[in-house]
C-alpha cells in the first residue's frame, strides 16, 4: 500500500493527512510512492510517535531543569507529563516490538498497548488543561495524534488468517 493510499483511509482532517504524509515519507525505507506492506506504514509511525515523546521530554526536563516552570500547578502538571510520557513510551515500545515481531494482528497486546500510549498522553493532557499557553501544551497533542496516527494505521492491516 502506499503511504498516500494509507493516510487516505486513515486520516479524517486534512491536518491528519498532512501528518500522516509526513511521518511515512520521513519513515520511508522504500521509494516515494512505492508499496510497501501496511504493518511498515504502521511501524514508522510508532517510530515516529517514540521519537515525538523523546522530544517532548528532553524539552519539557530542559524548561524544569532551567527554571522556566513556575513553581506552582503548572510545575506539578509537567510532573505529571513525564509520569503519562514514561508510560506511553513503555507502551510503545512494545508495540513496537510487537509489529517487528509479526505485525498488527488485533491481538489484546497490541490493542492495549496503542490505548495505553493514548492513556499516557491524555494524562498529560488532563493537568495541562489550565495551561493553555505552556510550550508542553501544545507539543502533548501533537504527540497525542501521533500515537492515534500509529493506531489508525495498525488497524488497516488484515487479521492474520484463523
Amino acid at each position: 500500500m502506499t503511504a498516500e493510499r494509507a493516510c487516505g483511509a486513515v486520516a479524517g482532517t486534512r491536518r491528519m493527512l498532512e501528518l500522516c504524509l509526513s511521518t511515512l515519507r520521513a519513515g520511508a525505507s522504500a521509494g516515494a510512492g512505492a508499496a510497501v506492506p501496511v504493518t511498515l506504514h504502521a511501524a514508522a509511525a510508532v517510530r515516529g510517535a517514540l521519537d515525538a515523546y523523546a522530544a517532548t521530554v528532553a524539552a519539557a526536563t530542559t524548561l524544569l531543569d532551567g527554571g522556566a516552570v513556575p513553581a506552582d500547578g503548572e510545575r506539578a502538571a509537567f510532573g505529571d507529563c513525564m509520569v503519562g510520557y514514561g508510560r506511553a513510551r513503555g507502551a510503545m515500545a512494545r508495540v513496537a516490538g510487537d509489529l517487528a515481531a509479526g505485525g498488527c494482528d488485533r491481538a489484546a497486546g497490541i490493542k492495549a498497548g496503542y490505548t495505553a500510549g493514548l492513556r499516557g498522553m491524555d494524562g498529560c493532557s488532563r493537568g495541562l488543561l489550565n495551561y493553555p499557553a505552556s510550550p508542553l501544551y501544545a507539543r502533548n497533542l501533537a504527540d497525542r495524534n501521533m500515537t492515534l496516527l500509529a493506531a489508525l494505521l495498525c488497524s488497516l492491516v488484515p487479521a492474520p488468517p484463523a
